[in-house]
């Protein structure tokens, strides 16, 4: 697989949450996808993933964005290494932090992402 259609499917997974599109969601992922967030929550196959998207974007939650600061690639294991930074409205309430994802493909499509979180909120104790 090629560092561009890597790249271009991880942006399409990213903005389909920002844009709510299930049909664009959909098409970014191998049927036997498995998403593990940062909170700790495992996504397998399509069908949960399909059911965890339409969920998620009920009752008023929204991606407001999920934008990629650094986006590496490594040729040979088909796998990608994204620095990112998002913010959400969920049930209510704003979040907001700076993450990384590890995603890996197969057959051109998304085949596993695993999710990393890093605090918004930065403190320097030794800087002087």
């Amino acid at each position: 697989m090629k560092r561009d259609l890597a790249k271009q499917l991880t942006r399409q997974y990213f903005e389909s949450w920002v844009t709510a599109d299930n049909e664009r969601f959909i098409k970014t992922l191998h049927d036997k996808a498995v998403v593990r967030e940062c909170n700790g929550t495992v996504i397998e196959g399509m069908e949960q993933l399909k059911a965890w998207f339409s969920e998620w974007n009920e009752h008023g939650n929204s991606v407001e964005y999920w934008d990629i600061k650094v986006f590496g690639w490594d040729e040979e294991a088909d796998t990608a290494f994204v620095e990112w930074t998002f913010k959400c409205v969920y049930d209510n309430q704003e979040y907001e932090w700076d993450g990384s994802s590890i995603i890996y493909f197969r057959d051109s499509l998304i085949y596993e992402i695993n999710e990393y979180e890093m605090k918004k909120e930065k403190f320097y104790p030794f800087r002087r």
